[in-house]
């Protein structure tokens, strides 16, 4: 049984009778125990729902018309725990005091299916498989980090797990396509052994469509834990070096490329994003792979429609330490076509996790908050997309409202339209 948490109205469920609390048992006879179980049987315009109401059951029958969707929000998936004991673990090095939900270790096909949540696929079982074939599950997204059995089962502080190329052949041949995730922790499996996971994981395409190699993360928190070291700008080009030869070999054979390198490979290495063309439909996005090319192919594009004037604005931009120079070269940019608007990019420096975590969609409100007590927040704030939850929440529980009330300014959340997002900050001055 799932609970509905909210009701749309004038949605198919609420002209069904549907109201928030009610629990939903079947779907036409089967049985619900997710999201996707009710999402898998109630697919047709016309459906028996069995309901349980203050300890009564009944049936409904619920009608929609063609692409219109049910209209309930369901009680969030309880996820299933992570076994493992990664030597990388980022959850392992954070610091006490944040959110408890920044502190669960999930490991859920569901949630992978759903929101692209990577999995490793150890704790796995033959009924878990059976049900993402039966529903079509895909795709997955799995933590692969290496093919070799013993070094990943080093990296995941695991012995007798299963072996990740039978796992991931079992999936393929079942019609389940995968993209992959290599986490790169130097002197364990860069170098030839990345060679030999992308050789393997490349045998199974097209069904592991792609795979993304991203460094390893570390905080300033690792006390007691495996010592490993970051990826240094030396060892980021020569990684971007590798996987661009991989790429060469793959256009050749399999015409894709296949493997992908995240944009901290490039800022580590001083060098330029790819082309966008180069990030084939970016389908690792969400992995860090081909977000700074997405946004500055949105900006350019979107640059044009900019107004030439505006009534005086002062817009700080917040941003992490490792996109704060292309940053400033957007800010330069705007600038110079809009009279009256000036851009200051704020970069903060990650006190909380530490100087070597540079991604924006790691800060914290108190370090936001402390790079912009030092400095004047102008008219207004931007922060970027990725560092609120969906609950509008940053890292540390602090919302953008509560930056607002410190700073006496509005705080409003960005996008990835830079464009956009100076628009509705300039219409709302103006309002």
């Amino acid at each position: 049984m799932v609970k509905v948490v909210s009701v749309l109205p004038g949605s198919p469920a609420e002209r069904a009778g549907i109201v928030p609390g009610d629990g939903i048992l079947e779907v036409e006879g089967h049985g619900i125990r997710d999201e996707i179980d009710l999402r898998f049987w109630a697919s047709d315009d016309r459906f028996l729902l069995t309901l349980e109401r203050d300890g009564r059951r009944f049936r409904v029958e619920v009608r929609r018309g063609p692409g219109e969707g049910l209209g309930i929000e369901l009680e969030p998936i309880r996820p299933r725990t992570c076994r493992n004991r990664c030597i990388f673990c980022f959850v392992d090095q954070l610091p006490r005091g944040l959110r408890r939900s920044l502190y669960v270790k999930d490991e859920d096909y569901r949630l992978s299916f759903l929101y692209g949540n990577y999995i490793t696929l150890t704790d796995l079982s033959d009924e878990d498989f059976e049900r993402i074939f039966a529903q079509r599950l895909s795709p997955l997204y799995v933590s692969v980090h290496s093919t070799d059995p013993e070094v990943r089962s080093f990296m995941l502080g695991r012995k007798g797990i299963p072996d990740i190329r039978g796992q991931l052949k079992r999936l393929v041949e079942g019609g389940i396509r995968v993209h992959a995730q290599v986490v790169l922790c130097p002197g364990i499996n860069d170098g030839g052994h990345l060679d030999g996971t992308l050789q393997d994981l490349a045998r199974m395409h097209p069904g592991v469509a792609s795979v993304a190699v991203v460094p390893v993360g570390l905080t300033e928190h690792r006390q007691g834990l495996y010592p490993l070291r970051p990826v240094g700008p030396e060892e980021a080009e020569r990684t971007l070096e590798q996987i661009a030869d991989w790429q060469g070999r793959f256009l050749r054979e399999l015409g894709t490329r296949f493997a992908f390198a995240s944009d901290e490979f490039y800022i580590l290495a001083g060098k330029e994003f790819p082309a966008e063309e180069d990030y084939e439909g970016f389908p690792q996005l969400e992995d860090g792979v081909g977000m700074a090319r997405k946004f500055l192919e949105t900006f350019g594009r979107r640059s044009r429609e900019l107004p030439g004037r505006v009534p005086p604005l002062s817009i700080a931009l917040v941003t992490g330490t490792a996109f704060g120079p292309v940053m400033e070269k957007l800010a330069q940019k705007v600038e110079s076509r809009v009279e009256g608007l000036s851009l200051r990019p704020v970069v903060v420096e990650n006190r909380l996790l530490g100087k070597s975590v540079t991604v924006s969609g790691l800060l914290s409100g108190g370090d936001i908050l402390r790079a912009l007590e030092e400095k004047d927040p102008g008219d207004c704030v931007l922060l970027p997309p990725n560092c609120v939850n969906d609950d509008g929440l940053l890292l540390d529980d602090l919302r953008p409202e509560d930056l607002a009330l410190r700073l006496g300014v509005p705080v409003r959340v960005g996008s990835y339209d830079l464009v956009g997002a100076i628009t509705e900050a300039v219409l709302a001055k103006g309002s």
